[in-house]
């Protein structure tokens, strides 16, 4: 889609935002374009996932008002833990996150440079699956970090990065915070948060690190049926009672300090805050790895990241792999 297309379909949510009627001939009369063109970028908009009203008579309305992130409010709420402003991006839609913080890399940008999105269109999650992500519904973060140990310092990176968020969600009130090896976070048996790590660079040199994070904060339900696991939303969760700008300002200020720690000392201080949130942990598993599928106790995580697993009384580590828990065993 045209930049400038994209643009307009912006300019019409930003005046729908507010939850009130707008006739088709004041939105031509703002954008200067004809109500036919405008009827085209109602269908625009419905297609990223925001439901909208004609009523003849009245014009279009979004269904419940649309709190849009304010990257002035972000940054405030940044300034106040004493974090870095200036490297901090919002999009109203993107292709990608995580694409965006690619292309900046053919830039010199510094760790912690971030970007915050309202909508992706090219969303994805592990394993190349289709990561839904409706306009204005969810939080949408991608950052940098440069890792100067090359790309086998990121193993256990997801991991590090899921405790954090689900320290954060158990501190915005949420009972039962989960992660699950090596991305998820759940709630109820049910993902509220995942992550996507991408690397850049060389094995032995220096790597970059492309860390995307998606939380569900208030999920469509018609759009969630395409979703082809259990799912739930901060919005559920937490009864709409949460700032979703603060929420983005958090996620990134924990994250960055996380990674500094990580850095620095590695997966080891993390473990325990981990064991804390383990779904998995002392529980019957099964992973599926290609054809094979094995089964066996998990036994929590190592200071690699390596999920551990008793098989016939012996501990294995496993770094890739399927990993679910295995009922009725």
């Amino acid at each position: 889609m045209k930049p400038q297309r994209i643009e307009r379909i912006v300019q019409v949510i930003e005046m729908l935002s507010d939850g009130q009627f707008h006739s088709g001939e004041a939105l031509g009369e703002k954008l200067h374009v004809s109500r036919t063109a405008i009827s085209q970028y109602i269908k625009d908009v419905q297609a990223l996932g925001i439901d909208v009203f004609r009523v003849t008579g009245k014009g279009y309305k979004f269904a419940k008002e649309l709190k849009l992130l304010d990257l002035e409010r972000v940054t405030n709420y940044l300034r106040a833990n004493d974090e870095n402003v200036e490297n901090v991006h919002l999009e109203r839609v993107i292709g990608s996150t995580n694409d965006f913080i690619k292309h900046a890399l053919n830039s010199p940008i510094d760790s912690g440079y971030a970007v915050f999105s309202e909508a992706q269109t090219e969303g994805r999650g592990r394993r190349g699956k289709r990561w839904i992500s409706p306009f204005g519904s969810n939080l949408y973060m991608s950052m940098y970090w440069r890792l100067e140990d090359g790309m086998g310092a990121a193993m256990g990176l997801s991991l590090a990065l899921g405790t954090v968020i689900a320290e954060l969600l158990s501190e915005l009130g949420v009972y039962d915070v989960e992660v699950k090896w090596p991305n998820d976070v759940i709630v109820d048996g049910k993902k509220v948060a995942g992550i996507l790590i991408e690397l850049e660079g060389q094995a032995l040199g220096v790597a970059h690190a492309i860390i995307g994070i998606g939380i569900n904060i208030q999920m469509p339900k018609w759009l969630g049926e395409q979703i082809d696991q259990p799912w739930t939303d901060l919005s559920t969760l937490l009864n709409n009672n949460f700032d979703r700008n603060q929420l983005a300002a958090l996620l990134l200020a924990k994250c960055r300090k996380a990674l500094k720690l990580y850095e620095g000392e590695g997966l080891k201080p993390f473990i325990s805050r981990w064991q804390k949130f383990d779904r998995l942990a002392l529980k019957p598993v099964r992973i599926i790895m290609g054809e094979k599928e094995l089964h066996g106790i998990a036994e929590g995580i190592d200071e690699s990241g390596a999920l551990l697993v008793k098989r016939d009384g012996k501990l294995e580590r496993f770094h890739a792999g399927e990993v679910s828990l295995r009922y009725g065993a």
